[in-house]
């Protein structure tokens, strides 16, 4: 497994490139800005792009979809709960971000339980709404990319459209709580952490 991670664009957005050692194929976890840099990174590493997956879909997170898509091919994927979301942005998000694209059509809609394959590798969808209706986790062996969901110390925001404080702490605690403790949390935003950690100490999910 190869794991890249950078943390770009005006709201320092986590963006992760998960691949396959053996056959090159890779994933975009959350591609909210600076395609070129990505792209690069992706071309000098002899990588495919296979998916580009949205956690979630405000506009820091897939402001970046179209132009990797346009460079670098892959198929775009996220939960139908934010399809409106991710073809209508919040305009306060565009605004905050230069080189905001309008992300394409959904070619995949993807529901709890579904894997992505990338060679051997198997990525498996975690629905977990609450920060937005469609929020999504990625689980690969020991390491979850949970987007807005669950940070460090904290969960997701759910003042904004959709979201849903009650129904967050429960999907963390369905989907989340329950993987193995040492399983390590690569958030949206922020430092990473573990289940283990945030099931002791996060105030929000005592």
């Amino acid at each position: 497994m190869n794991l890249v991670h950078h943390a770009l664009g005006s709201f320092g957005t986590n963006v992760y490139v998960l691949a396959d050692d053996e056959t090159k194929e890779a994933m975009i976890v959350d591609p909210g800005a600076d395609c070129d840099r990505l792209a690069n990174d992706m071309e000098q590493a002899g990588l495919s792009l296979k998916y580009i997956v949205a956690t979630h879909g405000h506009g820091d997170h897939v402001g970046a979809v179209a132009t990797v898509k346009n460079r670098l091919g892959g198929l775009f994927v996220a939960h139908r709960g934010d399809a409106d979301q991710i073809a209508n942005p919040s305009p306060w998000i565009v605004e905050m971000m230069p080189g905001f694209s309008d992300p394409p059509e959904i070619d995949i809609f993807i529901e709890d339980g579904e894997v992505l394959n990338l060679g051997a590798l198997e990525v498996q969808a975690l629905h977990t709404p609450g920060h937005t209706p469609g929020s999504i986790c990625y689980l690969h062996k020991d390491v979850v990319f949970t987007g807005d969901t669950l940070f460090y110390g904290t969960i997701g925001r759910y003042d904004l459209p959709g979201g849903d404080g009650e129904l967050e702490v429960a999907s963390i605690k369905t989907h989340l709580l329950t993987l193995p403790p040492s399983t390590k949390v690569l958030p949206g935003h922020g430092a990473r952490t573990t289940i283990d950690q945030e099931a002791r100490t996060n105030p929000h999910l005592s």
